[in-house]
């Protein structure tokens, strides 16, 4: 085998045509790999824009239910101003750009453990002695 090759490539026509073919060949490999590394980056931020417009679409209904929530089991004589709702997307926008990057479990625990308060029921008193009639 190494003879045919040897006696091929002694005629310089022919080992004009196998360095052009090699070279073809190369140049393709190098046009694929960079196609491919500029295709990624591409993809991967139009996938990073489509994550996002998703977690605002999903932070706007959320948003949504939860003053949906508040407006119905609101006390009728209840004059205590309702949480402004933009710090509601903006606190569930946070937590659906973290559930990408942590698992449900730990982001509950965190959720549950550092950013909900826990506010003490107001007993009747305390209310007649902020509203005196």
């Amino acid at each position: 085998m190494y003879e045919l090759f040897r006696g091929m490539l002694a005629d310089p026509e022919v080992a004009k045509n196998v360095i052009l073919a090699v070279g073809a060949v190369i140049a393709a490999l190098i046009a694929g790999l960079f196609g491919t590394v500029i295709s990624k980056a591409y993809l991967s931020r139009r996938d990073q824009l489509d994550r996002e417009a998703q977690w605002r679409s999903h932070a706007i209904e959320l948003t949504k239910l939860d003053l949906e929530r508040k407006l119905k089991t609101r006390r009728e004589g209840d004059v205590n101003p309702i949480r402004p709702s933009i710090l509601d997307f903006l606190a569930n926008y946070r937590d659906l750009q973290e559930l990408g990057s942590i698992a449900p479990g730990p982001l509950y625990e965190r959720i549950r453990t550092g950013r909900i308060a826990h506010v003490q029921p107001r007993t009747g008193s305390e209310n007649e002695d902020r509203n005196p009639q």
